[in-house]
């Protein structure tokens, strides 16, 4: 039996739960000893019914409603349909209605299960009707705005809440809502998504008029692929699926009995529950609270500044949903999962189509809340030992950030940090993105003096902790180029770390320094280069070896050169002539070596080489060409041709500010390595994981590694380009490869790394997640 997880801490009971061993058992038990269909009418049918009906009336007793109005489902979406279905098709069917429709409209709450929204919208075109769906608005807590409820209910057919949200644990007022739509003189349908209530408020069907209700077994320590819907007796009803007539002919289809008698089995236990007996698997409503006084003062102790997105007495206890400024919700997801305590974003269905939870942005929280937003929860089964476990782990999280100077939440002044190894230290150049906009950091860990170069709004906090944790000098702060899609957060910097504004001109260039950069290091030293085009104040700051200053190693070129194209011309502060002879001028300093850090990676990309740009990119090639040199007026006439081809492209809502590449490796031919291959052969490992996730992850044994590998982060990655463009250290000639959590990271790292030619770095398939599975099965 695959135990995957076990020595983990699960907090993501709200995306599924751990299934119950009483429930496993009633599973099995049903495909071996009780396999009937519980239609047929022998005694192995029979058999099978019994079981069918004893859940269906356990679920009856814990809702307290008629077992009639109960009807087995493949989950929550699946009743959803049939619910939405079930209403709109009976107005579809009323000629009244009919004559109505652009006077009615449908309410749908601004919170909602996006599974609620979608079904409404999908079967309202479908049935071709004409009505209306509003949104309906919810306050800063997350509860409905009942006088906007309130001012539409007398036009209102149908109305979809929620009993308890997903994200943030929010209880609806059930009676107050049933207040005010019962006040008006037409009936108005409505279904509410019981998903998360089951087993964690008290549902009493009996004693409120909801039409439908939507409830799913893997919420609740049971199977997926199992759910019920609740249908009040009188409420207008239409098949799904049709065929053998099951469940009263309402979800044709020969029941799923496995997944019935495991549902089963915890509604009874819920019934049992709900009657005062004590149930030895479920955790009562006082030691739930208790679980989230615990992890609340662990997770205050790790982050002092954290906010919880929604007000404790208004939710249930086994949600927390919260934010940490400064962190995003992906570095704060991967740090957890490196401290083995599973957490999410949101809700687990719509991660990946969206950027930030709607449902938090309907409470209109504050974009840094948005960002942040973590939802940790736990389950009516989860034991007192997991949540203790749980509370440490986090408490090592908080302080693995701390170490690597990321925890913003911390008292700055007061915040140290302990060398574990050489990778703790920060050197050379560092990577800050958002959304796609780099911020640069060029760091000599001797000297301890440092530059920063692009710093975007969005980079500030990050920065000014990285310079005061690190007890950083600041030579300078510098921009590369008038940035089209935001402003220059320079002055912003100076002013946080109280430091004067000494330079000679708007971008930033210190009044001492000349043709070289006041930077004392061991290591480079950094010139300016007038690099006018993208915009007449363009400029490019190369960074040379102390002891060879004839070519530049790396240079911050802006938006001048960006990984597989070139900066736009088309703005008004834009200069084309001046971008063809920049162009020119660049290949005469620049070498085919030098690596290229833009202001922009559109591409996943990190940086570029000089030379992979000048082999790579046509227009470049062209006007760089010695044996037949591109004119002016021939260069022109195609740079305004690419230009016109990016004006209309945008990326998260912002400008585009030159050619995107277009470079793509097949998926035959991705750099993949897969688990078995790396134990056979000698391969350098480098975890790409932020430092935090690094600190935190013990099981180096599941890659068959007996100590930590050599940590690169990924917002580190240009060093290693450095390093291996210029082969500077012993791994430079192995083959390298690359590991994260899953394999998605290093997989987008070696594929920047193949596109510039190393042909020798490889993502491991997977990463620790598979290679821990694989470990757990062969056990």
């Amino acid at each position: 039996m695959v135990t995957y997880g076990q020595n983990r801490i699960y907090f993501d009971c709200n995306a599924t739960t751990p299934i119950l061993e009483e429930s496993c058992k009633a599973a099995i038990c049903s495909m071996q000893r009780v396999y009937g269909n519980p239609s047929s009418t022998h005694m192995a049918g029979a058999e099978a019914k019994l079981i069918l009906e004893r859940s269906r009336q356990f679920a009856s007793d814990v809702l307290n409603a008629n077992p009639n109005e109960i009807f087995f489902t493949s989950g929550a979406t699946e009743a959803i349909q049939i619910g939405v279905l079930s209403c709109l098709q009976s107005i579809a069917d009323n000629p009244i209605y009919k004559e109505l429709n652009n006077s009615k409209k449908i309410l749908v709450a601004s919170t909602e299960h996006k599974a609620v929204s979608s079904a409404v919208e999908h079967w309202s075109k479908v049935l071709k009707l004409n009505i209306p769906i509003v949104v309906l608005e919810v306050n800063t807590n997350g509860i409905i705005k009942y006088e906007h409820l309130a001012e539409h209910a007398k036009d209102t057919l149908l109305l979809c809440t929620m009993a308890v949200n997903n994200e943030t644990g929010v209880i609806q007022d059930l009676k107050k809502i049933e207040g005010i739509i019962r006040k008006e003189k037409h009936h108005i349908y409505w279904l509410v998504d019981c998903v998360q209530a089951l087993g964690k408020i008290d549902l009493d069907f009996k004693h409120i008029s909801i039409d439908y209700a939507s409830f799913s077994a893997h919420k609740i320590h049971a199977p997926k692929g199992i759910g019920f819907l609740y249908l009040r007796e009188g409420a207008p009803r239409c098949p799904l699926i049709v065929g053998g007539g099951q469940e009263q002919g309402i979800r044709s289809g020969t029941e799923n009995l496995p997944g019935i008698a495991a549902l089963g089995v915890v509604l009874e236990m819920l019934s049992e529950r709900k009657k005062g007996m004590t149930v030895q698997a479920l955790r009562t409503e006082n030691e739930l609270e208790s679980f989230r006084s615990m992890l609340v003062n662990a997770l205050k102790k790790a982050f002092p500044t954290i906010e919880f997105n929604a007000d404790f007495k208004d939710s249930v206890s086994t949600t927390l949903n919260f934010s940490i400024f400064g962190i995003s919700s992906k570095e704060l997801m991967n740090v957890f999962d490196a401290a083995g305590v599973s957490v999410s974003g949101g809700s687990a269905c719509n991660s990946k189509s969206v950027s930030h939870s709607h449902v938090l942005t309907a409470m209109k929280l504050p974009e840094w809340k948005l960002a942040s937003a973590i939802r940790l929860s736990f389950g009516f089964a989860t034991k007192k030992e997991e949540i203790l476990a749980g509370s440490e782990a986090i408490l090592s999280a908080g302080k693995a950030l701390r170490n690597t100077c990321l925890n913003l939440s911390c008292n700055i002044e007061n915040n140290s940090y302990e060398i574990i190894s050489p990778d703790d230290e920060l050197h050379g150049v560092i990577q800050i993105d958002f959304q796609n906009a780099n911020s640069w950091l060029l760091i000599d860990k001797y000297s301890k003096n440092c530059i920063i170069i692009d710093p975007t709004y969005e980079s500030i906090e990050r920065i000014i902790n990285i310079i005061k944790c690190r007890d950083f000098n600041v030579c300078a702060v510098l921009d590369t180029h008038s940035h089209a899609d935001h402003d220059s957060a320079r002055k912003n910097i100076l002013l946080a770390l109280n430091l004067p504004d000494n330079a000679q001109e708007p971008l930033g260039w210190p009044l001492e320094s000349n043709e070289f950069l006041n930077f004392p290091s061991q290591y480079w030293k950094i010139k300016r280069l007038k690099t006018p085009g993208h915009t007449l104040d363009s400029v490019s700051y190369l960074v040379y070896k102390i002891s060879d200053q004839n070519e530049p190693i790396f240079a911050f070129v802006g938006d001048t050169i960006l990984s597989g194209g070139l900066g736009r011309t088309d703005f008004g502060i834009s200069g084309i002539n001046q971008f063809y002879t920049t162009l020119q001028n660049l290949n005469l300093v620049l070498a085919e070596k030098t690596i290229l850090c833009s202001a922009h990676d559109y591409s996943n990309n990190f940086a570029t080489v000089w030379g992979v740009e000048k082999r790579n990119n046509q227009l470049l090639q062209k006007v760089l060409n010695p044996f037949r040199v591109m004119s002016f007026e021939e260069f022109s006439s195609e740079k305004k041709i690419l230009d016109s081809q990016i004006t209309s492209q945008s990326q998260h809502g912002q400008i585009v500010c030159g050619m995107i590449d277009s470079y793509e490796i097949k998926d035959a031919k991705l750099p993949i390595l897969d688990h078995a291959k790396l134990l056979a052969d000698n391969y350098f490992v480098i975890d790409i994981r932020e430092r935090a996730e690094s600190l935190l992850f013990k099981d180096w044994n599941f890659i068959g590694l007996e100590e930590r590998p050599t940590n690169i982060p990924k917002s580190q990655i240009v060093n290693l380009i450095i390093n291996l463009v210029h082969n500077e250290y012993e791994y430079c000639n192995k083959k390298i490869a690359l590991v994260c959590s899953t394999g998605n990271r290093s997989l987008f790292i070696a594929k920047s790394l193949r596109r510039i030619g190393f042909e020798s770095v490889w993502s491991l398939n997977g990463g620790f997640a598979f290679s821990r599975l694989k470990n757990d099965e062969q056990q």
